[in-house]
């Protein structure tokens, strides 16, 4: 066998099979797939950023029911101090209102 019976059938394979073509395509087809993988890893963050964005909006309405709560206890706290008389055995009620509202910073009106 030549060295140009070689070449010659090295390069008619190559030709008619289509050989210099897949070449050329597979850079295509690997950057195709890259960016195939980029929108599916792009959608994938877009899905966990919503889900946790949820997830905080859940916890911050539960962090203000629980505050709304503590507000109403304290609240309701403040007014059992406030009505309970320090002189129990005598009919002269003394409540410690000034006491209380000098510790809150209020007045009774603010109540």
């Amino acid at each position: 066998m030549d060295v140009t019976t070689i070449l010659t059938t090295l390069l008619t394979t190559l030709l008619s099979g289509g050989g210099v073509a897949s070449f050329m395509q597979y850079k295509q087809n690997k950057k195709a797939k890259e960016l195939e993988n980029d929108k599916a890893a792009s959608e994938q963050w877009r899905e966990l950023f919503g889900e946790q964005t949820r997830t905080v909006q859940t916890l911050r309405e539960k962090l203000h029911d629980a505050h709304t709560r503590l507000e109403e206890e304290k609240r309701q706290t403040l007014m059992c101090r406030f009505y309970v008389c320090e002189k129990l055995d005598c009919m002269d009620r003394e409540p410690p209102h000034t006491e209380i509202m000098k510790e809150l910073g209020t007045t009774v009106s603010k109540i």
